[in-house]
Order: structure tokens, then sequence, then C-alpha cells
């Protein structure tokens, strides 16, 4: 007979060496997939397939970083939790979706374990904002993305990829003048969401401002007001260009390089980063696979910024 425990979580194709278990109370940090998307893109769907296309990449960046040092897998004990079960409520019914999420995102942290997880489209943030929030009462967000994810809310009930954060800022969710979005540009209605943005408290570094000075300056103005806090860090694959990451749901061209974005990236280290989610892989825009391998390159660098 099935438990209700058993009902939050489904097995996946692993992340490459890692171990398939819900033990949380013997890991440091647990792979969580989130397959899940709105269904509402105008011209592309399939971030809900993301998940295991990122897990499918893995096994040759994770080849890659035996090679390199430090292994963060030699320092953490990491797992793989399979999958956020939602059934058959399709995606239609969001707030199933938001729901069983949160459900395992809390059994997750009930445990002083790490989640790291793979979206799905940038509405799976929500969910995971109210799970560490309530762990963390006085929470910050980094969010790496082209687009702030955080529009005007067109009634009580809209919800979607366009407004997690949105909901996170009315609900009380997090720190908003130590959290902070970077890389917002144009064409996407850059200017009238960036404004948007700032009105409801947060901090927002466009691409426009960090992308011709050097990292390391770019790294101080990301870190601001952040020493000391408990972090969400949020990596949407489309704050890098299409031109290294095609496969995303809402390409945006001008953004960074892979090295470029790898070192912004790289530059949070020895910051209180509790939670780790990397969305907006789209396979099927992604033929060769170069999207989901630096979605996994983005996952391992993720968990070497979490704290032994």
């Amino acid at each position: 007979m099935r438990t209700e425990r058993e009902g939050i979580f489904v097995p996946p194709l692993t992340f490459a060496r890692l171990d398939y278990s819900q033990d949380f109370e013997k890991a440091d940090v647990a792979i969580l997939g989130m397959p899940f998307d709105c269904g509402n893109h105008p011209t592309r769907l399939g971030a809900r397939l993301g998940p295991n296309a990122i897990r499918e990449q893995s096994i040759l960046t994770l080849e890659l970083i035996e090679d390199a040092a430090p292994d963060p897998l030699e320092h953490l004990k990491v797992v793989d939790a399979g999958d956020v079960n939602f059934g058959s409520g399709g995606l239609a019914h969001i707030h199933t979706f938001y729901d069983r999420a949160e459900r395992a995102m809390r059994e997750i942290l009930s445990k002083n374990c790490v989640p790291v997880t793979l979206g799905g489209d940038g509405a799976v943030a929500l969910p995971q904002l109210r799970a560490v929030a309530r762990k963390y009462p006085d929470l910050a967000v980094i969010h790496f993305d082209a687009h702030t994810d955080t529009y005007p809310l067109r009634g009580n009930d809209h919800y979607d990829n366009a407004t997690p954060f949105t909901h996170a800022a009315k609900e009380g969710l997090i720190d908003l003048p130590a959290s902070v979005h970077v890389g917002a540009r144009a064409p996407v209605n850059a200017k009238a969401s960036i404004e948007f943005t700032r009105d409801l408290g947060y901090r927002v570094l466009p691409w426009s401002e960090i992308a011709e000075i050097p990292s390391a300056d770019a790294v101080a103005k990301i870190r601001e007001n952040l020493e000391g806090k408990p972090i969400y860090l949020c990596f949407d694959m489309d704050f890098f260009d299409p031109s290294v990451a095609p496969g995303v749901a809402t390409p945006t061209p001008g953004g960074p390089t892979a090295y470029h974005g790898l070192e912004l990236l790289r530059g949070l280290a020895g910051l209180s980063i509790v939670a780790c989610d990397i969305n907006t892989v789209s396979p099927p825009y992604d033929q060769s696979g170069i999207t989901a391998q630096l979605a996994a390159t983005v996952v391992m660098e993720a968990i070497n910024l979490i704290p032994r």
C-alpha cells in the first residue's frame, strides 16, 4: 500500500553518479525534478521535459568534473530524489502542482537537506519560495534571468511563469530590498517590467548595466545586502545568450556567453545558499543538447556554492 509520502515523488533517470533516494537525513543535497510548464507560451512548449534532459546531459558533465578540483560530490552527499509527482492533473491544474511541489520541498528541507531543483518553466519558483520561506523567514533571492518574472497580475488568480516573484512579493515571502534580479534585457518589454519590479521593492541589475564591467565588479553589485542572508538561488537558462543556450522557453538575444555567466555564478561563493532552482530548459528546441548540458554544468556549479 502506497503511503502519502511515497506519492510525492516519482523515480527519474537519475542525475549521473547519484543514488536515487528520499533518505534526506543522510544527504546534504537533494536533486528534485519539477516537470511542469504552464502550457500557455505563444510559440514554445516543452520545459516540462527539462529535468530528464538535464539528467541525460549530466553524464558528460560529471565525467568532465571528475578531472577538475574540487569535485563537489566528494565533499557533499548528494542524492536524486526524483520528480514531483502531480499525477494526471495536467497543465491546467497549476495549483495541484504547486501543492505537490511545496510538499516535496518541505519534506527535503525538514531534514536540513538543501534542495536543488530542475525545471520546468519559471512558474516552478513560487511553490519553492513558499516552502523555503517557511524555514527561512528572512530569505533573500538572487534571480539570474533575461526577464524579471515579476509582471503585473491580471487578476487574483493569475499564476504563470511571468508572475512567481510578483506573488512572492505580495505574499511577503522574501526580503525584497536584499533580493536582486540579474540580467533583464530587451526586446521583451524590459523597461516596463524593470520599473514594475523595482516599484515592488526588488533590486534589478539589467544586463546593460553589468555587461561591460569586470565580472568582479558585477559580482560585487549582486552581493550587495546579501552577506549573512539565507539565499534562494534561481537560475533561468535564458539568462545566457541563445547562441549558447538555444533550447529555452523564451530565448532573448544579447545575453552573456557561457564563460561570462558561469563566472558570475562562481562569484557567489561564500554566500549562504539554502536552495537552488535551475529552470526553463526546453528540449524540443535543444536538438544538440547544448542547453541541457550547460544547465547540468550550472547545477554542479550551484552545488559547489552550497556550504560544506
